[in-house]
């Protein structure tokens, strides 16, 4: 499994975010080769992280070339008041219960 870890500071309530991916990003993702889930994490009203789990890096990749200049760029990137941070990298422990 392969994370994409974005730490997001917003000039717009996280909830207002949290909304349209519920509604609409997730769908686009769940259609994508190898998406296996999602995690959104609010650190305070203006900060979130999002944690994007996929079964290969070629596949995350493929995922961002497509979300990316969509569904990102429209709902998201407006909406940031800094700079996205960005990491990727291999899951070596996944559990829930």
């Amino acid at each position: 499994m392969f994370a994409i870890v974005n730490h997001l500071h917003l000039n717009v309530p996280v909830e207002q975010i949290r909304l349209g991916a519920e509604q609409d990003g997730v769908s686009l993702l769940k259609e994508m080769p190898g998406f296996q889930g999602i995690n959104l994490v609010k650190v305070a009203d203006d900060r979130m992280i999002v944690i994007l789990y996929w079964d290969s890096t070629a596949n995350a990749d493929s995922g961002a070339k497509i979300f990316g200049p969509s569904w990102f760029a429209k709902n998201i990137a407006p909406f940031l008041a800094s700079e996205q941070q960005r990491s990727a990298g291999e899951v070596i422990l996944h559990y829930s219960k």
